[in-house]
Formats: C-alpha cells, structure tokens, sequence
C-alpha cells in the first residue's frame, strides 16, 4: 500500500512519514478515526462492524472532524448513503453525480465546461468520499458495486474513498462461496470491536434514573456473570444499539412503577420478579411496553440474540411514546403550537406505513423527506385537481373549439419530445421554446391560408399566439418548440375566433387535460429555498407581451394592443422572471423550515403567475367583449394558472395534496409535520438535514415486517 501511496494512488492525508507501518498501527478509540485514517497511506479505508456497532455514526462523526481541520486545497468529504444505488444499472461516478443533484440542488446546474457542478468537483478532485452501507446494496450485485468501486478509482486514481460495511456481509462479498474474489483496491480495513460488558453495565445503571431502578439492571449483569453457559444477552448488548434501546425499553416512566414491587429485599439484593414476566409482556405481541429488565434472562421466551433483539426493538416505540411527561420542554414553534397528542396505536399504524414506504417503494432509503412523500399518491391525482380548477377557464374562454383542440394536440406533441428533450431545472427553457413555436406555428398556418387563398381574420393570429406558450410547460426548449409549432399551427390554420354551441364543452375538456398533464409531467420535485430573477425568464415574458400586443392590435386597434402588449410584457416578465432558488450548500435547514420556505415559494410564485396570466387575460377579452367579461375571463384563467405555476416550481402544493390523500385512507396523520417533529423529539426519529431517519435500519426494517438482518 506505501509502494501504491508513493506512486500516486489515493489521497494521503498525512506526511510519509506518519504512515501506518503495519495493521496493528491502525488501531484507535473513540473519536480517533480521523487520525487512523490519516495513518492510511493512500486515504482509502473500510470500516466494518456488526449491526448496531455504530457505523454511521462513527463516519457522521468523521465527516465533522475532516471538515473542522481541513486546510485550503484539501477534498472535501461528502457522506453518501449507498441504500439508493443500483450497481448493475449504474456507474459509481454517474450515480455519485446524480445523487449530489437530489442533494445539494446546485450542484446539479451546469458548470463552466457544461457538465453538472458536482461532476466538475468530482472530476477535478475536490470530493472525497465517504460511502455508507455496503451491506445496502442487494447481496447478489455487492460483488458488482466493489467492482464499480475500483473502476471509479481507477479513474480517479487520487481519490479518497472512506466505506462502511457489516462485517458478515463485507466477508462474504470479498471471498464469496461461488465466484471470484474481490476486494477495494488499495485500501486498509478497521473493525468496530463490540463494548465491553462492564462498560454496558455502568451505562445501564448510570442512566437507571436512581437506586431503585439501578437495582433492577444490578440484578441481570450479575444473573449474567452466574451463568455458566454464556447468555444471549451478554452478546446482544455489546452493540451501542442494543444497549440504547435496552435502556429506553426499561428506563420506567413517571407514575407507571409500583415502589412496593421495585424496592430492595431486606438482606439488600434486587426483588426476584422473574415470576410477573408473562403478565408484564406476552410473546408475540409488537408494539407493547415491557416490564422489568431481568425478563430478559428467560431463555424460553428469547433462546437466541434475533429474538433478544426482536423484543428490544418491539418495545422502543411504546417506551418512546409512554414517556410522555418526562420529555424535555419544547420551544415555542410553529410545529409545537401545532402539536397533538397521538396514541401509542395511532403512532405505530402511521410509523410502519412511513416504514414501509421507505423499504418498498424507495427502495430501502434511510431518507424520510417530506417532499418524497406525493409520489406515495396516485400520479394522477394532483393533475386531477387543478385540471377540476381550470374547466371553468375553458368554459369562459370566448374563442371555438379549436382552442381545446389545439391545446391537446401541442401537449401530446410536448409530452412526445420530452423523450429528446426533457425539462430543465427551470421550465423557462422549454417556454421560450413554446414562445418561439407560438410564432413559427402562428406563421405557417397563416402562409399555408394565403397560399391556399384563403382568407385569415386578425383574430387567427390571437388563436395562433394563445396556444403556443402552453406545451413550453411540459419540456425542455425542443420540446417545447416542437408543442408550440404544433399547436400554434391548429390555432391559426382552423382556428375560428366565434364560438360554436360545443366551443364550451371543448374547451373545458381541453383546459383540464393541458392543466393536468402540465401538473402532472412538469410539478417540482424538489423543494425550492426562495426566488431569483431568470433573465430568460423576463425575456421570454417580454416577448409574449410584445407578440401579444401586435395580435391585439391587428384586431382590436392599436390603443387595445398597446394596453394589452404593456400588461402582458410586464405580468409576463414578473410571472416568468421568477424561479425557484436551487438549496446552497451552505444552508443548513430542518424539515419544517425547508417547508416553510418552499410554501413560501409555492404561493408567491402562484400569485405572480396568476396575475400575470389573468391581468393579461381581462385586459385581452376586455378589449373584445367588454370589461365584465374580461373580469370572469381572467379571474378564472389567472386561478387555473397561479395554481399551475405553484406546482411547477414549489413541492408544497403536491405535498399538501398527497398527504391529505393519504391522511383520508388512514396511512398518515393529518398534522403530519407536527408528528415527525413529536417523533423526532422521543428519539424515534433522528435528523440529518433537511430530512429524518428512523432511529436506526433495524427499526425500519423491523417497522416494515422485512425482518432481522
């Protein structure tokens, strides 16, 4: 390994001359990880430990220490969860890529040389990595994943690569049964040792809470230290995991304890209270609090460590949740004020539907993030309901058929070319596709009439014009163009400026499909952390004021062209400049704050779309029909719009729906957020971020009926 450090593989933190000599060099206590690693002469070290050991935690702590003494010039370390990646579809470096767009937004943007940020960071050696739980990715592709590993690092033959994996699953990876072997090249490996039982034992008894309840834990270490045959139990709380949630499961609440039961006999040992177990707990029940510690001991009930463990994790949420008045004060927040009292039942039913979302439909992510949350939903459900909002914009729409007609026809044509041409970050691209589209499509339907000696009222440019911006929602600026020519073309060439007697029936149809396929294809999918101005933005709302204003005038006279141009360049400029804000890596938010900015910009940029559109609109059909017209006109238009527009850029309006969805099938509560804080709060939730994590993998699993592991 020194040889491969001296000929240029990986990072070496520190000089030669602190290089490790030898494995029992590599040695360390608590908090010393970064010095290990820093022993390691190519920066690339794999960290194992059994389940519980605490891994994750260990690298979270790395991570902070690397940071706090990281000089100028240094990578940077990046904590990536490994649960979410797929080895057998997906390079390492192309998923790493991606991953950094979901969680540091800005990354994702193109950099100077066109590829994403991250990419150009990744590239340049400016990351380092920190890649937790191996034992993640499925047992028939982990073979798969260290390849990609090594492939990656044969790339970048300087980067630092920090892995965590359980030690079982790392051993029957590297030297499978059937197969080859494999290993992460150049790297050194350090195991997580379990605790010693005595350090258990003074950490039981320290955090018992008093004499009494010490007595209690007293009572099982030295039934343990009797036994001649090693108990399940002297291996199960060796692991900081167990030894947590053995002192949650046990540490009695307030008013639950009877002191008569739990005081000491009278030659001073602890009570024998073996004789209550089954009263106190019976077998097979989840989700019930336990009695005392010394149940622990019956081997009848619990032979094995997985049915130690099983127990422990059954009754950390009743302990959790029958905690009630000896939790710590709450701040005065928005959340607390908010805060309801939800039973142990409600929340184990609302804790294992969450799990088990995680498990199935994402795949096994640790990440509960609030804004994952609307694609539990039915796809269709938030285009249905703003396509319902938007039937009375067609209704009212004072123009033929053909306006619901040619709407379909360039969102079917937009849907197609997003396969070519996807959406951008900001839809502005795929707008100013649909703006020039409106043009060349106005333009060629009216060529192909003169050609053909047709005659073409003024009003077949408003028709050409009215339908182009609409597919520019649903792509990338190709797709964009491609739905703009197409509908502006349906609009210009057969568009008839009367209404027929179907023109309502047609337009509403055609105003709800557009409006749902629009929510449904183009809604944000990330939460936004406020606004910025988009210079295509404002440029593409200047020019839909401009074409609009000489449609105006062609029919209309050029004073209700001029008005009309002026209110649509200004609304359009405003509605369109503003796009949401991609997160900066610097800004550290908690889940409800991330909401409360994201709504922020969900209901902003609504309202600047909605005036936009429905200003534009009255002042357009004002000029036609008269001012009472314009006023329905535009405030049903501006509505169906500002909802619109919210959706593509905020996740607050797909959220709120979805989770009143879910809330009326029974899978989550209705004060969601106020839930996840009150869990957060009991230690059954942990935060990391923006997001929370179930307090440990086990947890969720178990949560989700998956099992031990």
């Amino acid at each position: 390994m020194i040889q491969l450090a001296m000929t240029g593989t990986g990072w070496a933190p520190a000089a030669p001359s602190g290089w490790a000599s030898g494995p029992e060099t590599l040695s360390g206590g608590d908090g010393e990880l970064v010095e290990v690693l820093g022993r390691v002469p190519t920066g690339r070290l794999v960290v194992l430990g059994e389940p519980g050991s605490g891994k994750s935690v260990l690298l979270v702590r790395l991570v902070l220490d690397l940071l706090a003494r990281r000089r100028s010039g240094d990578p940077v370390p990046v904590l990536v969860p490994l649960a979410s990646w797929d080895p057998d579809q997906e390079e390492l470096d192309l998923w790493l890529e991606r991953r950094l767009g979901i969680d540091y937004p800005w990354l994702g943007d193109p950099g100077r040389t066109g590829t994403s940020r991250g990419r150009e960071l990744f590239d340049a050696g400016w990351i380092m990595l920190v890649l937790d739980g191996l034992d993640e990715v499925p047992d028939g592709v982990r073979g798969r994943a260290i390849a990609r590993i090594n492939d990656t690092l044969g790339l970048q033959p300087n980067l630092a690569v920090v892995l965590s994996s359980r030690s079982a699953a790392f051993a029957d990876t590297v030297r499978p049964r059937n197969g080859p072997e494999v290993r992460v090249t150049a790297a050194a490996g350090i195991e997580i040792e379990p605790l010693d039982l005595d350090t258990v034992a003074s950490y039981l008894r320290d955090s018992a809470g008093g004499p009494v309840h010490e007595a209690r834990w007293q009572a099982v270490f030295d039934a343990l230290a009797a036994e001649n045959d090693p108990h399940p139990l002297s291996d199960l709380l060796t692991t900081p995991l167990m030894a947590y949630l053995a002192r949650v499961a046990y540490y009695p609440s307030l008013g639950s304890a009877d002191p008569s039961a739990l005081s000491l006999r009278q030659d001073g040992r602890p009570p024998d209270l073996t004789h209550d177990s089954a009263r106190r707990s019976q077998p097979g029940q989840r989700h019930t609090p336990v009695g005392h510690p010394v149940d622990l001991l019956d081997r009848t009930r619990f032979p094995t460590p997985a049915a130690l463990q099983a127990h422990l994790l059954d009754a950390f949420i009743p302990a959790a949740y029958r905690r009630q008045r000896s939790l710590p004060p709450v701040p005065v927040t928005r959340s607390s004020r908010m805060r309801g009292n939800w039973t142990l039942e409600q929340a184990a039913h609302f804790l294992t539907y969450l799990a088990r979302d995680l498990e199935h439909r994402q795949q096994g992510t640790t990440d509960l993030k609030w804004w994952a949350l609307p694609d539990a939903a039915p796809r269709m459900l938030l285009g249905a309901v703003v396509g319902l909002v938007a039937v009375p914009a067609g209704v009212l729409m004072p123009f033929g058929a053909w306006l619901g007609v040619g709407m379909v026809v360039g969102v079917v044509v937009a849907v197609i070319g997003r396969r070519w041409s996807p959406p951008a970050r900001s839809f502005n691209r795929g707008l100013a596709g649909g703006l020039l589209g409106s043009l060349l499509g106005s333009a060629l339907g009216l060529g192909i009439r003169a050609a053909l000696g047709i005659q073409s009222p003024a009003g077949y440019v408003v028709s050409g014009l009215a339908l182009g911006l609409v597919p520019g929602f649903l792509g990338g600026f190709r797709a964009g163009l491609a739905g703009g020519i197409t509908a502006s073309f349906v609009g210009a060439f057969v568009g008839e400026p009367q209404m027929g007697d179907s023109a309502p029936l047609a337009n509403s149809i055609g105003f709800a499909v557009t409006a749902a396929c629009v929510v449904t294809f183009g809604h944000s999918r990330l939460p936004a952390r406020g606004l910025r101005w988009s210079p295509l933005g404002i440029f593409t709302g200047l020019g839909g004021g401009l074409a609009l204003g000489i449609a105006v005038t062609m029919q209309a006279g050029l004073l209700n062209g001029l008005l009309s141009g002026l209110v649509g360049a200004a609304g359009g400029s405003f509605g369109a400049g503003l796009e949401a804000k991609p997160a900066e890596a610097t800004a550290a938010a908690d889940p409800q704050t991330l909401l409360d900015q994201d709504r922020a910009t969900f209901w902003t940029t609504a309202l600047a779309g909605g005036l936009a559109i429905g200003i534009a609109a009255a002042f357009v059909i004002a000029s036609l029909l008269g001012p009472w017209r314009g006023v329905l006109t535009g405030v049903a238009d501006g509505l169906a719009t500002g909802l619109a527009w919210g959706f593509l850029q905020a996740r607050y309006g797909s959220f709120t729906i979805s989770r009143w969805w879910l809330a009326l099938r029974g899978h989550v509560p209705w004060r969601l957020m106020p839930f996840l804080a009150d869990a957060h709060r009991r230690g059954v939730l942990r935060q990391v971020g923006s997001t929370y994590q179930l307090r440990h993998a086990e947890l969720q699993r178990r949560l989700a009926g998956e099992g031990l592991s």
